[in-house]
């Protein structure tokens, strides 16, 4: 019975330790998840400003609402999902796609239309073309605009009797 105990407690302190090295391993990492996107994209970003929440240049945006999936650098991800790489895709050249996946969504990556504005979505997308891949930026407002949902009062300009 002795011994039984005794293992039981040598067995539990084995499993706090083992628990508190993987605790300790994980806050001894240099740097938070914000600082590495800032290093990726260059861009110094206080997520807690009120203004920067989403960031009005192309990198702010990319690194604020893109990065977390797409990876800092644009190279993709697979893990719990898979997340495409943005970074030579050859499906950003035209500006009319991303700009419709940014405002709608697809498959997994949710619709980001109603946080973002006309201008952020065009930079955004420009940072696409441009930083990430060496295409010419062609994202205008105008692209944005019609690809957002028409409301019905939009949808509709005849009067109902």
């Amino acid at each position: 019975m002795k011994l039984m105990t005794q293992f039981k407690i040598t067995g539990l302190a084995l499993v706090l330790s083992a628990a508190a090295t993987a605790a300790f391993a994980q806050s001894s990492q240099t740097g938070t998840q914000e600082d590495r996107a800032d290093e990726a994209t260059g861009v110094d970003v206080d997520i807690f400003a009120d203004d920067t929440i989403t960031g009005s240049t192309g990198a702010e945006v990319y690194g604020n609402v893109c990065a977390g999936c797409h990876m800092p650098d644009g190279e993709g991800a697979v893990g719990a999902g898979a997340y495409p790489a943005l970074a030579g895709n050859p499906n950003l050249e035209f500006a009319e796609y991303p700009i419709y996946i940014v405002v709608q969504g697809q498959r997994g990556m949710p619709g980001f239309g109603d946080l973002l504005t006309d201008e952020q979505i065009v930079a955004v997308v420009e940072y696409l073309q441009t930083d990430l891949n060496d295409y010419e930026p062609n994202a205008t407002l105008e692209a944005v605009a019609a690809s957002r949902p028409q409301t019905e009062d939009e949808s509709s300009t005849e009067e109902h009797e």
